[in-house]
């Protein structure tokens, strides 16, 4: 029943593996933005632009209802009023992964559904040196682009993945230590 209620508003549920502890926030579409050129998709903030993770989904679900700042708020607070603690997860993020994701094919396409969330919050909250580390990185860059090919389209090379991955390894571990200013728990 949630999860219906999930696909029809374009919120879900997000389990973040984050600092050894689970957490809960949600990601999803902004039907606010009718603008083609801008992502419609976001993650939950605070008033002050940190990304919010929260213990429960209870506390999830409190925060949202009381929230004047949310984006698509009032989809959004519809979505919070059918979640509860055993309301199923739509996807997990193991944020930690990034410090000890290894050169090897299965690490990449935890990475590369990792940043796609890393991504959309970097775009969010349009700060200059997030974006300079994800967004603007020709090393991210180039690894996206190598991964979408290779796991999304099923068309890319192993051998360019392979090649793009271990560059992607060093600046994985700058862009964990810039977003560990922008997490709030």
């Amino acid at each position: 029943m949630f999860d219906e209620h999930s696909q029809h508003l374009r919120k879900f549920l997000i389990a973040i593996n984050y600092k050894g502890q689970a957490y809960f926030t949600v990601h999803g579409m902004d039907f606010t933005v009718t603008d083609v050129n801008i992502n419609s998709s976001k993650v939950l903030l605070t008033g002050q632009d940190k990304w919010c993770f929260f213990r429960t989904k209870t506390e999830l679900a409190a925060y949202i209802a009381q929230a004047d700042h949310l984006w698509d708020a009032d989809n959004m607070k519809e979505w919070a009023k059918g979640l509860d603690e055993l309301s199923k997860v739509n996807a997990e993020i193991d944020l930690d992964f990034m410090l000890t994701a290894k050169d090897d094919i299965d690490d990449y396409y935890e990475l590369y559904n990792t940043i796609t969330f890393v991504e959309d919050f970097a775009e969010q909250i349009d700060d200059e040196t997030m974006y300079a580390l994800t967004l603007g990185s020709s090393t991210v860059r180039e690894f996206f682009d190598a991964a979408a090919d290779y796991f999304l389209w099923k068309d890319g090379d192993k051998e360019m993945l392979a090649i793009r991955g271990p560059r992607l390894l060093l600046a994985i571990n700058n862009i964990y230590k810039e977003l560990e200013k922008w997490i709030e728990v």
